[in-house]
């Protein structure tokens, strides 16, 4: 695979330099705004595409279900390093239907855990359902998500934070909260 990765890449770069894009942009979002979503191989450039926003417009965040895991602070970390150091304005948590880590249980990820060699001394130290983030409802999901940002002491108080749901199929965007 890595060759047909670089491979394409060399062909890439080379259109990019043809069509003079390759031009340096700002790594700070210009619409300072940050999506935080779901990693699910559906979302990949659909969600900017559906919200109206192009490459260097936003800052995109993602993770398995789009969740804040309890003791786990690196969602918050990002988002208030976005709006103190990046000029992030507004954050927008997008979780989609259909997730996967709705669909998930903590036997069917304690069997592949086994089954890829992860040792159950480790298995038997977490709770699976928590250390994975299953959820029970995408839009509870997103509620708890933006509650969590809105609460956290390390958010300034100023920023905007949005709930939103897309189908991952249409696009069609939904307002939670």
């Amino acid at each position: 695979m890595i060759d047909s990765i670089l491979g394409f890449n060399r062909e890439f770069v080379e259109k990019r330099k043809k069509d003079d894009q390759c031009k340096e942009i700002s790594g700070h979002a210009r619409k300072e705004v940050m999506i935080f979503t779901c990693m699910d191989t559906r979302l990949v450039g659909l969600v900017e595409e559906a919200m109206g926003f192009r490459r260097g417009e936003v800052k995109v965040l993602k993770n398995a279900g789009n969740t804040i895991r309890e003791g786990c602070d690196d969602v918050i970390r990002c988002v208030s390093l976005g709006a103190l150091m990046m000029g992030i304005r507004e954050v927008y948590v997008v979780g989609h239907k259909d997730c996967g880590m709705r669909k998930v249980s903590p036997q069917e990820i304690k069997q592949a855990m086994r089954e890829r060699g992860i040792p159950q001394q480790a298995i038997d130290r977490i709770d699976v359902k928590k250390w994975a983030g299953i959820i029970e409802d995408e839009k509870e999901n997103v509620v708890h998500v933006v509650n969590k940002l809105k609460n956290s002491e390390y958010i300034p108080k100023d920023i905007v934070v949005h709930g939103l749901l897309i189908d991952p199929y249409s696009g069609e965007l939904e307002v939670v909260i």
